[in-house]
């Protein structure tokens, strides 16, 4: 454990209790307390999300304060992700969502703006469409990087390094493809879900429930659980770049 690690703990762990009361008893406060609290948090993280100072009286900041809001009411306990990183995202897809709305046309153009534009220069529509382009391009590359981050985080607790990850990957299409009908078959099987996400492995046992020798799990386990891992958590773009369609979880 690193210096300071101790106190990050309990930041973190009083933050999300504060969160899970707000919540659970929505008479408490604690939910308008968190938003207030955290203003300038909002503030500073909105302002880096669309490259330029944000103020109270900026769309921007309301559309932020309105994420960190969503974020409150959606975080959910246990989840890889502290809640000031889940609302980070949250408050991002929000801003980029803003942006594709209104395409960053007359009204905005600063927040979109090639750097070095000042307010009063002349934007023609074809910078203002490459400068929409490169935020879009941007963002995606953002959240990339945030999603492999979290799904680093998240085999972690199964045990799994990414490193590792890449090594055991079968190389074969074939057994790529077994694989894939494997963790469809997790997901849709409400008994192996439930076994999965308590025990947080794919045992041998799972091997004649899904049609196959003990040691093929043994030899796969990690890809295998990797893959169940990018269908049932919110990794979109993880799952859009595997080219995996979406499943419900547990047969449901």
């Amino acid at each position: 454990m690193h210096p300071g690690d101790g106190d990050r703990d309990q930041h973190k762990q009083k933050i999300e209790k504060r969160v899970l009361l707000a919540q659970s008893d929505p008479s408490s406060g604690e939910r308008e307390s968190l938003i207030s609290e955290y203003k300038l948090y909002i503030t500073k993280i909105a302002s880096r999300i669309c490259h330029r100072q944000i103020t109270a009286q900026d769309d921007e900041f309301s559309i932020a304060l309105s994420g960190f809001d969503e974020a409150i009411t959606r975080f959910e306990k246990g989840q890889p992700s502290t809640f000031l990183t889940f609302s980070y995202m949250v408050i991002q897809r929000r801003l980029t969502d803003f942006y594709r709305r209104e395409q960053k046309h007359a009204t905005n153009q600063s927040a979109i703006a090639p750097r070095g534009t000042t307010e009063n220069d002349s934007i023609s529509p074809e910078i203002v469409k490459h400068s929409v382009d490169q935020y879009r391009e941007d963002e995606r590359r953002d959240m990339t990087r945030f999603e492999v981050v979290q799904f680093t985080k998240l085999i972690e607790r199964y045990d799994i390094k990414l490193t590792d990850l890449v090594k055991s990957s079968p190389k074969h299409k074939d057994t790529r493809r077994d694989m894939l009908d494997m963790a469809k078959a997790i997901i849709a099987d409400k008994e192996l879900y439930e076994g999965f996400m308590n025990k947080k492995k794919i045992g041998k046992d799972f091997a004649k429930r899904l049609g196959c020798h003990p040691r093929t799990i043994k030899r796969h386990r990690m890809y295998l659980t990797a893959l169940v891992l990018v269908f049932v958590e919110d990794l979109p773009l993880l799952r859009q770049y595997l080219d995996l369609p979406t499943y419900k979880k547990g047969g449901g």
